[in-house]
């Protein structure tokens, strides 16, 4: 099964129907989240008391574009936690805590 990113990649003329604006608007959403994202890392990063080397860690389940993308998917469609997880194959925990991030963002 596609996700719905790979979906609105390969087809980007639905990506109204999807997600609710066009692939060109979604791509410049994604620039300003990611923007927004570094920044909010870098003062994160600053104020932070390292145990763990940098780079060291768990890696991101997901990329800025699918967050936002499942962000996206969550407003237009408004499905329960569970349906996004199996769509971006991650936990409804994980669904959530990506939509709470985005969102905030």
């Amino acid at each position: 099964m596609t996700t719905p990113l790979e979906r609105i990649e390969s087809h980007p003329h639905e990506s109204k129907r999807l997600i609710g604006i066009e692939y060109e608007h979604f791509l410049g959403l994604v620039e300003l989240a990611e923007k927004r994202h570094l920044e909010k890392q870098a003062f994160i990063e600053k104020n932070k008391i390292r145990i763990v080397a940098k780079g060291g860690g768990r890696k991101p389940d997901m990329s800025v574009k699918q967050g936002i993308c499942l962000c996206l998917i969550y407003l237009r469609q408004k499905p329960i936690f569970e349906i996004l997880g199996l769509l971006f194959d991650v936990s409804k925990t994980k669904a959530n805590d990506t939509f709470n991030y985005w969102i905030e963002i």
